[in-house]
């Protein structure tokens, strides 16, 4: 129901054209529909047709034909209930792909050695693949240890498993992290989770700390932890983990999350983008432990291990 004097999608009836109509059939529809899409702002997230109509001087009409491409193709989202229109996914994966134009491994890559000496273990830059179903590897220092884990740039792995691909997924859009929860989780390894209803639960937790931690979800005797970069939206650009073998797995994290903490701070900073964790947590945290009666399996010590 409309309030006196408001106007929403709902009001209207829908010409059986604007169901096909472009994102852009002119120079002039162009313009609109980029003055329209830069109304969305950190300060105004949320918009109705009335409500852009009004901020941008077009007519409701006119503004609802471009709402409706742009909702078709991606690049708003509506709110069933509010009738409200927001930034969507496709916009989401633009972004991230300007951020990469950047050099985000240039920018990171001497962040990574850092962490890679301060904590001794590998140390990754990761992001969600352009199709937004996987993880790729950008970049990676490795370990100087004789046991350490070797990962090629450029390899993709799910977004279910791992420090690294979980806090990309818990920070992607709803949208995009339901589709990836929703299809059959692939078990890789004796602790990967596989249960729909687990992962959602593990990625609520990840949200609200601001980090992600895994043993044994993509490999045999392998440990990770990581932290995100996130845009101005809250939505994944990258995430900044350490991985090695459970052998070596800390029992206190405060001190590799204040690493990690302070190495995404960095990169942020120059990418005028935000850290998943600003405040370091206490000397409590701690990894997760293993499921009753399922203990870590041991790697041998001259053995590399590949994620």
């Amino acid at each position: 129901m409309s309030l006196p004097g408001t106007f929403t999608v709902s009001d209207l009836k829908v010409p059986a054209a604007a169901e096909s109509v472009p994102i852009g059939g002119s120079p002039q529809l162009l313009e609109r529909t980029f003055v329209v899409l830069s109304l969305f702002t950190t300060e105004q997230r949320d918009w109705t047709v009335t409500e852009l109509g009004r901020a941008c001087g077009l007519p409701v009409p006119t503004v609802y034909r471009i709402v409706c491409a742009l909702h078709r193709h991606g690049f708003l989202s509506r709110q069933e209930i509010s009738k409200r229109y927001r930034l969507g996914p496709a916009i989401v994966r633009l972004g991230r792909m300007a951020a990469m134009t950047v050099d985000l491994r240039a920018v990171t890559h001497p962040v990574l050695r850092r962490v890679s000496m301060r904590t001794r273990e590998t140390s990754l830059l990761t992001i969600v693949s352009e199709s937004g179903c996987s993880a790729v590897c950008l970049d990676r220092v490795e370990s100087r240890e004789p046991l350490r884990l070797s990962v090629q740039p450029g390899r993709e792995m799910p977004l279910h498993a791992g420090a690294s691909q979980k806090i990309l997924l818990a920070h992607l859009p709803t949208a995009d992290t339901a589709r990836v929860v929703d299809e059959p989780l692939e078990s890789l390894c004796s602790r990967t989770i596989t249960d729909p209803e687990d992962l959602r639960i593990e990625l609520t937790s990840i949200r609200r700390r601001g980090w992600a931690a895994s043993c044994e979800e993509t490999n045999r005797g392998v440990w990770g932890l990581a932290v995100g970069l996130i845009d101005e939206y809250g939505y994944s650009v990258a995430a900044i983990g350490v991985a090695g073998p459970c052998e070596r797995k800390p029992r206190v994290l405060g001190p590799w999350l204040s690493v990690l903490s302070d190495s995404a701070t960095q990169v942020a900073n120059q990418l005028g983008l935000q850290a998943s964790l600003i405040v370091t947590p206490g000397p409590a945290a701690r990894v997760p432990s293993p499921p009753p009666g399922q203990e870590e399996t041991r790697v041998p010590r001259t053995q590399t291990t590949r994620e």
